[in-house]
C-alpha cells in the first residue's frame, strides 16, 4: 500500500531523515520507533505533505510527493498529529462532523460516527461538551475518531499514548486493534515501545533519520541489543 525509497527530508532548516526505505501492506500495523529526534514525526509529516522532500512516496502507485496535504488526505490517507489538533471550543459532535468536510456532498459523509461511537463510547456520552474540557485521554479518543470520519485506508498515529492516564492507554491500544481488524492499515509512532511492538505486525528502529533495523514486531522486541542501544529498554 504504501512505499517509501530513498527519503530524506528536511524539518526547520535540519536534515531529519536520510535514504529512508520502508514499506507497510494493506491491513498491517507497522511500527516506526526509536529514541526521541530519531525523525519519527517527521516521517509522518513527510507522507502527509507538510515538510519538503526528496525522493519516493508512493501510495497505492500514485506518487504523494506531487501531491498537496489535502489531495493526501482525500486519497485516503490521514495523520492524527501529535499534540492532536483538535478545535478546543468546539464541541465534540462539531469536531467530529468537521472530521468529514472532505466528504460534503456525500449523504452518507456521517455514516462513520456509529463507528466512531462504537471504538469509543465516551465521545457519544460527551458531545455536546467543548473538547478543551475532555481529559487528555478522551481527546486523543476524539482526534483519532476526527480522522476516521475521513474514511481513511492508511490511519498514521503519532504517539497517541502521549499525555494520557495509564488506565486509559490500553483503550487506546485496543482501539488501534481494532481499527486495523475493520479494514485500516496503520502506521504507528509510539512512545510506549513495549506496547506499540506488541499490537504490531512488523517495526521500523529509526536513529538520527535512517533506519537502522526492520524486521517482525517480535524481532525487533526481542533483540537485545537493539533494545538496549536504539528503544532504551
Amino acid at each position: 500500500m504504501l512505499r517509501l525509497e530513498n527519503l530524506s527530508a528536511s524539518y526547520r532548516g535540519l536534515k531529519a531523515l536520510q535514504g529512508v526505505s520502508m514499506q507497510v501492506a494493506a491491513g498491517e500495523i507497522v511500527a516506526v520507533v526509536g529514541a526521541n529526534g530519531a525523525g519519527k514525526s517527521t516521517l509522518l509529516k513527510a507522507i502527509s505533505g507538510q515538510v519538503a522532500t526528496e525522493g519516493e512516496i508512493a501510495f497505492e502507485g500514485a506518487d504523494l510527493r506531487r501531491m498537496r496535504p489535502h489531495m493526501i488526505a482525500r486519497m485516503g490517507v490521514n495523520l492524527v498529529p501529535e499534540g492532536r489538533r483538535l478545535f478546543p471550543r468546539l464541541s465534540v459532535e462539531d469536531n467530529l462532523r468537521l472530521g468529514a468536510y472532505a466528504k460534503r456532498g456525500d449523504p452518507d459523509r456521517f455514516k462513520p460516527l456509529d463507528l466512531v461511537f462504537s471504538l469509543f463510547p465516551r465521545l457519544q456520552e460527551r458531545l455536546g461538551q467543548r473538547a478543551e474540557t475532555l481529559s487528555g485521554g478522551e481527546q486523543q479518543m476524539l482526534a483519532i475518531g476526527r480522522a476516521l470520519m475521513t474514511q481513511p485506508r492508511l490511519l498514521m498515529l503519532d504517539e497517541p499514548s502521549q499525555g494520557i492516564m495509564p488506565r486509559l492507554v490500553d483503550d487506546i491500544l485496543a482501539a488501534i486493534l481494532r481499527i486495523r481488524d475493520l479494514g485500516v492499515t496503520v502506521l504507528l509512532v509510539e512512545q510506549r515501545l513495549a506496547e506499540a511492538l506488541e499490537i504490531a505486525d512488523r517495526a521500523y528502529v529509526l536513529q538520527t533519520g535512517r533506519v537502522v533495523m526492520s524486521g517482525s514486531a517480535a524481532q525487533i522486541a526481542g533483540n537485545a541489543d537493539v533494545r538496549r542501544a536504539y528503544l532504551g529498554m
